[in-house]
């Protein structure tokens, strides 16, 4: 029988052999797992397993505390409220989601509070606040001024006479960049076997692409470092967005041809539009989510009938004056699916990424509900339904690490 990764248990016998996500030979029929082998599939990128029907798991009962499940199984259902369960892989997620939280309470841990509208007639205005993004971003808001060090990276990158000392060089006149650029490069994200103790050895391992991208993940954190707005947690919204990150990452793992840190970025970047919109109308979101829940309509059109454009929309307007790279920006602009044109297939991991870290509840997103992943976004992938649950046995591991480096 087929057993998702996630349910395997020590003592299970294979039946078939079994090759990692790159087609490697990882372990033979027959055999009889360990804990050793279950961390091994999870490296290599196994989703599911073919196992012998009955074959004993070692453990006398492993069925959760039904009063847990129970309590696991009505949160999910508030998180998943308005989710459209006939997308994929929402059915699957969702069953991971209740493991996830009964494992939580198992641990004695509270459950993260997920808000629902509060009901009543909603003050919509006849016409939005502003015609475009554009019009919003030339109305006299005040933004976070972009580091120069990223700009003199990307300078060093496109100079066909630079090479990865001059990258390292540029890098290391800031600190507080070279610092977490080394943490980076240093964590589970990319699990090197020895330390990496410079940033021209970071350079040569990671690359020069690579390591402008992960620059530019701190270098957006870095310039809204210190900003604050009393309508919500800075904190908050950083931790979804790294967490999104990770997902992202991991997922693009598993997708050949995709570059995994830029995936990475465009995690990082996918809620930057919503960002200045909170720290501009943090109590227009507010009505959003709830114009959302009373319509059942979706966050970005709500957000459209208020404000005439939405957190994508700002964002793609928004990395154009920061001079963005263009693949980044299709894969944030389109990650709701949205966009006229042809969607990227970034922008469908993150859609998924962000569905993944809005179900484990890690931040603010959406005030906690849960946003369906646009269709076709997981087909896109040509993943297992396994690799939900593998993807994020993974990131979970991952994200308290990347939350450390960055101060979360």
């Amino acid at each position: 029988m087929k057993v998702f990764v996630g349910d395997l248990k020590v003592g299970m016998r294979l039946l078939e052999d079994v090759n990692g996500a790159n087609g490697r030979f990882l372990l033979a029929a027959d055999t009889v797992l360990e804990e050793k082998h279950l961390r091994i599939f999870n490296i290599w990128g196994v989703s599911e397993v073919e196992v012998l029907s009955g074959s004993k798991t070692g453990e006398d009962n492993d069925e959760p505390d039904p009063r847990l499940l129970a309590i696991a199984d009505e949160y999910v259902e508030g998180v998943f409220a308005y989710a459209n369960m006939s997308v994929a892989p929402m059915k699957v997620l969702k069953e991971a989601c209740i493991k996830h939280f009964v494992g939580e309470l198992e641990k004695d841990k509270a459950l993260p509070e997920v808000l629902m509208p509060i009901g009543g007639d909603l003050d919509i205005l006849d016409a939005p606040l502003f015609e475009s993004a554009g019009v919003f971003l030339n109305s006299g808001i005040r933004l976070a001024a972009f580091p120069d060090i990223y700009y003199k990276i990307m300078e060093t990158l496109n100079d066909p006479g630079a090479g990865s000392e001059n990258l390292a060089d540029i890098i290391s006149k800031d600190s507080g960049l070279s610092a977490k650029l080394i943490s980076l490069v240093n964590s589970p994200l990319y699990g090197f076997d020895l330390p990496v103790e410079s940033l021209s050895r970071a350079v040569s391992l990671v690359g020069t692409d690579g390591v402008c991208q992960l620059a530019l993940s701190v270098s957006v954190m870095e310039a809204f470092k210190g900003e604050h707005n009393v309508g919500f947690s800075m904190a908050d919204f950083w931790k979804h967005s790294l967490a999104c990150a990770v997902f992202c990452r991991i997922l693009a793992q598993q997708v050949p041809g995709i570059s995994q840190d830029k995936c990475f970025v465009v995690g990082m970047l996918h809620d930057i539009g919503q960002l200045i919109m909170l720290q501009q109308y943090s109590e227009k979101i507010d009505l959003a989510f709830q114009l959302r829940m009373s319509r059942s309509i979706s966050y970005c059109k709500a957000e459209s009938m208020i404000f005439g454009f939405d957190h994508c929309e700002l964002a793609g307007k928004l990395f154009e004056l920061w001079n963005i790279p263009p693949s980044i920006t299709a894969g944030v602009v389109g990650h709701h699916g949205v966009r006229s044109g042809e969607l990227c297939i970034e922008s469908a991991i993150c859609s998924v990424a962000d569905a993944m870290a809005v179900a484990l509840q890690y931040g603010t997103d959406s005030f906690g509900l849960i946003n369906t992943p646009y269709t076709g976004a997981w087909d896109t992938l040509g993943l297992p339904d396994g690799a939900v649950v593998t993807t994020i046995s993974k990131a979970k591991r991952q994200i308290a690490d990347i939350l450390a480096i960055f101060g979360g």
